[in-house]
This record gives structure tokens, C-alpha cells and sequence, in this order.
């Protein structure tokens, strides 16, 4: 039997394991994400997370996708994983942790999380480009947000299952992103603010909310849609508020994401869950 909790950012769900004793070995969590994020048949979640120790900072992020494969960064997963943190005692905040991506601070205000997200580079993005999905032309903007992102920009609402096909062809299009891509449709709203859903890679669905896909809409909005900072993402889950500093000569921009979070619920796992 293993303890678990039950976490999410703005929709973004996941199961959390705290894992600093070392129990669990990265096979162990491939295999645990693909048993325990199943919904229906288990807890079911968008992925799974694990907490290991480390040096030189308060503790260290594992994230595993539901299809088991292990992701980079995730923004709302690491701001839920933040609160969970400083809910169960193992970090004050303001709190730093390692990732896969690289180093990240936390600021904990329950139920508000914000992230320090560090620099995103921009001169390794794609900009002023099109793609073809879905029988639409989509102006595209391509950036690394800890994991790659495509955002579609339109000013069209696009159904659920026009999304997903769209945004399963485009995940795959392997001659534009040969890593594969997180594909988020970003729209301007009459308020300013901009609504995003994004097709994820790994999940291999829409989820509620992105987080890093809220950080790459941000930046696209300023560049290519002359939007000033910050800007509030309005996913389906929820709002995530993104604050950027641009470099002088936009090679990069420093980002901030900040947005809520819960603690949905803990127990135990049987043997059953994992089979």
C-alpha cells in the first residue's frame, strides 16, 4: 500500500507521490502513471508526480505524462506540487526545486501559486509562420516553455472534437516538431484577455489547463498580437495570470505564471490500483 494526494492548477490534475525515501525507482512511476491515472478504472489524473530529495535546493520534481513517459516541466503540475509542499510541511515558501528543465522558485499564497519561471529563449522560437490542419490555415508561433509548444492563433472558436483532431495532427507533424509539441489554440477575447485550450502531448487529450502553454500564449500575444503584460489566459479550468520581461534585445523574456490551486484529496492506494 503507498499514500497518495490528489492535487490540481486551474483543472490541471494530478496524483502525488512522495517518493524522497527513494521506495519507487523511475520504471516504478512510468508503470504507477499509467495504472493510477486511468480514470474510471483508478484515481485518474493527467499525470503523475513524484517529490525526491536533492541538493541544492528543497526538493526535487519527477512528472510522469498518463501514456507513462516522463515530461520535462509542467507549469500548473508544478504549482499544484508547490502547494502541496508547503501544505504538508517539506518547503517554506518562497521555495526553489529542480525539474527536468531546470530550476524553479515558487510563491506560495494559498490558494495562489506563482512560478518564477526563469528565461524563456526566443530566439530558437518560430515566428511568422503558418501550418495547415483541419483544412485551416493557423499563423503558428513555436516556442520551448521547459516543453515545446505550438500555439494556433485564431480568432475562431473551434469545437472540442475539431480541436483534438487538429491538435493530434499537429502534435505528430514530425517534420515541423520532431520532438512533438503541446498544441494550444489561443483567441482574443472582447475583454483583453486571451482563451486558450491546448491539446497535450503525453495526456494525448485536451486538458483543462497548461501552464507552460499559458506562458507561450503570453508571449505570443505580445509579439505577435501587440498585447501588453501581463495578460490573463483564460482556460477552461481556470485562469493563469503570466507576467514578462522581455530582454532588451527580445532574445529572450523572463517569465511569471501564477494561478490557483487545490488539494483535492489523500488516501491510500491498494494493491488493485496498480494492476
Amino acid at each position: 500500500m503507498v499514500d497518495f494526494f490528489k492535487v490540481h492548477g486551474n483543472g490541471n490534475d494530478f496524483v502525488v507521490l512522495d517518493n524522497r525515501e527513494g521506495r519507487l525507482s523511475g520504471a516504478d512511476l512510468r508503470s504507477a502513471a499509467v495504472a493510477l491515472c486511468r480514470r474510471r478504472a483508478s484515481i485518474g489524473a493527467d499525470g503523475l508526480m513524484a517529490v525526491e530529495r536533492t541538493e541544492g535546493a528543497d526538493f526535487r520534481m519527477r512528472i510522469f505524462n498518463a501514456d507513462g513517459s516522463e515530461a520535462e516541466m509542467c507549469g500548473n503540475g508544478a504549482r499544484a506540487l508547490a502547494r502541496y509542499a508547503y501544505e504538508r510541511g517539506i518547503a517554506s515558501s518562497p521555495m526553489r526545486f529542480i525539474t527536468e528543465s531546470g530550476l524553479i522558485e515558487a510563491t506560495v499564497e494559498p490558494p495562489f501559486v506563482e512560478l518564477d519561471m526563469g528565461r524563456v529563449d526566443l530566439a530558437g522560437g518560430i515566428f511568422g509562420r503558418s501550418l495547415r490542419a483541419g483544412g485551416v490555415e493557423f499563423p503558428f508561433v513555436f516556442l520551448t516553455v521547459g516543453v515545446p509548444h505550438c500555439v494556433l492563433l485564431s480568432d475562431e472558436e473551434y469545437s472540442e472534437n475539431a480541436m483534438r483532431e487538429i491538435g493530434r495532427t499537429v502534435r505528430y507533424d514530425a517534420e515541423l516538431f520532431p520532438e512533438g509539441a503541446n498544441v494550444t489554440f489561443a483567441r482574443r477575447l472582447p475583454s483583453g484577455d486571451v482563451a486558450a485550450v491546448t491539446y497535450e502531448r503525453g495526456v494525448e487529450d485536451l486538458t483543462d489547463s497548461c501552464g507552460t502553454g499559458c506562458v507561450a500564449v503570453a508571449v505570443a500575444g505580445v509579439l505577435v498580437w501587440s498585447l501588453c503584460a501581463p495578460i490573463r489566459v483564460v482556460n477552461p479550468g481556470g485562469t493563469n495570470t503570466v507576467r514578462l520581461e522581455f530582454a532588451s534585445d527580445n532574445a529572450s523574456a523572463r517569465a511569471w505564471l501564477r494561478g490557483r490551486t487545490a488539494l483535492v484529496a489523500s488516501g491510500t492506494l491498494f494493491e488493485e490500483a496498480w494492476s
